[in-house]
């Protein structure tokens, strides 16, 4: 299960082509994989994803290519001092990561697709 085809993704995606098959069937389940942990719903046929899904999967794609997405990530910053003239000090929250403009533009794409949790309240009685 994917949102796009090999064939849109060597359309789409500037040296895509050059890969092996092995590398190309990769980076396709790694933007399914991506866009599915964000709660985006999958689609059975190719040819139903909406437009920003599929611009979604060749960003994530180029993300992970250019070594922006899936890659090892620093522990967030919890306490940052600097002591000179002036003193400076940083604190971030627990689990803070910043994120780079690809997975920023990659989330706006595919919010409106995103599915939403539902809680559901019982009443005793």
């Amino acid at each position: 299960m994917s949102f796009i085809t090999t064939q849109e993704a060597e359309q789409n995606i500037d040296g895509f082509s050059a890969l092996s098959e092995r590398d190309k069937a990769q980076y396709i389940k790694k933007s399914a994989a991506y866009l599915i942990a964000r709660n985006v719903k999958p689609y059975d046929d190719v040819e139903e994803v909406p437009e920003p899904l599929k611009d979604a999967s060749y960003e994530i794609i180029k993300g992970i290519m250019a070594g922006e997405l899936y890659i090892n990530k620093e522990p967030a910053l919890k306490r940052k001092r600097v002591k000179a003239e002036v003193e400076s000090e940083k604190e971030y929250q627990d689990g803070a990561v910043a994120i780079s403009a690809t997975e920023q533009y990659i989330l706006d794409l595919i919010k409106p697709f995103t599915k939403k949790s539902a809680i559901q309240f019982l009443r005793r009685i």
